[in-house]
């Protein structure tokens, strides 16, 4: 399957899974609006300069326009910030720094991804 990352934290991480293979992506870059990326808007600095509603209606927008670029079956939201959401997109999950501590080592043990 395809499953899209995104870190909600001081910016915006992204990375997607195909077929059990880790594509580590930059789409905090791509411009959004305004000529600003997805991280002005996004990140930490965005949530404090526009508040929360703007803030989690702009993630709304984001998620929603990946979704349709990159069509994943679900998306996993994560970071920092992941909890200010107060409903999820959809096709959303709420994921867990834990898990991604875990995978990321569970990568690093070893690179090919075989266990």
């Amino acid at each position: 399957g395809r499953k899209l990352f995104l870190g909600l934290g001081m910016g915006l991480g992204s990375a997607m899974i195909v077929d059990n293979m880790l594509q580590p992506m930059e789409l905090a870059h791509l411009e959004y609006k305004r000529g600003k990326p997805f991280e002005d808007y996004l990140g930490v600095h965005g949530l404090e300069r526009r508040g929360a509603k703007k803030w989690r209606e702009s993630v709304r927008d984001v998620v929603k326009r990946l979704s349709a670029a990159l069509e994943p079956d679900y998306i996993v939201i994560g970071g920092g910030n992941a909890a200010r959401l107060k409903t999820l997109p959809p096709k959303c999950r709420l994921g867990n720094n834990e898990n991604a501590f875990a995978g990321g080592f569970r990568l690093w043990r070893n690179p090919a991804g075989h266990d």
